[in-house]
């Protein structure tokens, strides 16, 4: 028991002053008092085992996948090379890293996609680059021809 010369604790569970109530307003429950958990404290967080190894859990992730990062590699020189040589295995690593995603052995497919792309795109203007060629190289016989034909005496 306090004594009345004691000051008295403000925040004990009996001094909370009354709240003035005005009619119509809302009636709100008191605040919880801090340090005294309600209901038992909080509930313990779930216990995991081991994680799937691809990213079925929380904190599970993905291997890393070098397919793609390999596709996007060769699709780069190839495109800038105009290269069949390294178009071609561009196409290959990157259909590879993409099957890889799908199966969920990988997290990187995008870079596989870039990969066929530019691989494909680079093969693609090497097609039209030899096409050019040999016309332009079809032209230039038949321009040797006509020259030859007008510079003839008969």
């Amino acid at each position: 028991m306090s004594t009345p010369n004691e000051p008295q604790d403000p925040y004990a569970a009996g001094n909370q002053p009354e709240q003035p109530t005005t009619p119509g307003s809302p009636q709100y429950p008191s605040a919880p008092q801090y340090g005294t958990p309600q209901g038992g404290g909080y509930p313990q967080a779930p216990q995991y085992g081991n994680a799937p190894a691809y990213g079925g859990g929380y904190g599970g992730t993905y291997p890393k996948n070098n397919l793609g990062v390999w596709a996007l590699v060769l699709g780069i020189v190839s495109f800038f090379l105009c290269s069949i040589l390294t178009g071609i295995p561009a196409i290959i690593v990157g259909n590879k890293g993409r099957k890889a995603a799908a199966a969920g052995e990988a997290n990187n497919g995008g870079l596989s996609l870039a990969g066929v792309i530019l691989g494909w795109v680079s093969v693609a203007f090497a097609i039209l680059t030899l096409i050019w060629l040999f016309a332009l190289g079809g032209f230039a016989a038949y321009m040797e021809s006509i020259d030859q034909l007008s510079t003839s005496t008969y």
